[in-house]
């Protein structure tokens, strides 16, 4: 079967897949002489597909790609993308070369490649260049910003184009799922934080790390409002002594996998529980 990774025009300078083919969203920014790129796809194949695609659409060259953040479902398809600047925050360069984040994500990429078919060529490879806090990337009248926000992971980061109001959030929205929260450096008051930065920021299109892209400036408050409610719950299960598989979270949203759902109600547990 032939793989595909058809883009999507989002606004006249941005586009998106959305399909969850390469395991999580991937998009880019042209800007005037050169396009951005942001996340990898899981797998590699998906990555050069998404490259030739995107490299055929604005007609530019790909001068850099962002990661949002170190999760293999956005980092993995790094190789066909090693010509160009790879950026994250720094601390998601410090997550990756810590020992436990290393070691498990090596031994998951050949794992990974013996498992599926589509994993030849994965990598697990670090960014060339780090940033504390913000980074703005010019070309003539127009930028973009990366946020270094934290949340989904220590090292999150979110990507804002003023120009078109256009935000890629990467998997601190799971839209319209009950989003996975559940990493170990995931830090749930910098994730309620990360949203409302990108509320301040009163974009009109907000492209999820999973999920379809969202619209309007109020596309974030039913987010916002679940995750304060979800920390109201584990907190109060805490005080009154209830366990984590017995906590009371608000039905907001579907499923995305059950696992991480239990993981990360077990891990904000633990997080308020030792605060």
């Amino acid at each position: 079967m032939e793989l595909k990774y058809d883009l999507e025009s989002i606004t006249s300078h941005t586009v998106a897949n959305t399909t969850g083919i390469g395991r999580g969203n991937a998009g880019a920014i042209s800007l005037r002489n050169f396009t951005i790129a942001i996340d990898s796809t899981i797998y590699a194949k998906t990555a050069q597909i998404f490259r030739y695609n995107l490299e055929k659409h604005f007609n530019l060259p790909i001068k850099f790609l962002i990661f949002t953040h170190y999760h293999a479902d956005h980092i993995f398809g790094i190789g066909p993308f090693t010509d160009v600047v790879t950026i994250s925050s720094e601390q998601m360069i410090r997550n990756m070369k810590s020992k436990s984040i290393k070691d498990q994500y090596e031994i998951r990429v050949k794992e990974f490649q013996k498992e599926d078919p589509l994993a030849e060529g994965v990598e697990f490879k670090l960014p060339n260049i780090g940033f504390n806090e913000k980074l703005i990337i010019y070309d003539e009248d127009l930028h973009i910003e990366v946020l270094h926000t934290g949340g989904h992971t220590s090292g999150t980061s979110i990507v804002y184009f003023p120009y078109e109001k256009v935000v890629f959030a990467g998997d601190l929205i799971f839209a319209n799922y009950f989003p996975y929260a559940g990493d170990p450096t995931c830090n749930p008051n910098k994730y309620i934080e990360a949203l409302e930065i990108m509320k301040s920021l009163n974009a009109e299109i907000i492209i999820p790390g999973h999920g379809v892209v969202l619209k309007g400036k109020n596309a974030l408050d039913i987010y916002i409002e679940f995750f304060k409610n979800f920390r109201k719950s584990i907190k109060n299960a805490i005080k009154e002594n209830v366990s984590p598989e017995k906590v009371e979270i608000p039905h907001t949203f579907d499923t995305f996998r059950d696992e991480l759902k239990t993981r990360s109600i077990e891990h904000w547990y633990k997080f308020f529980q030792n605060e």
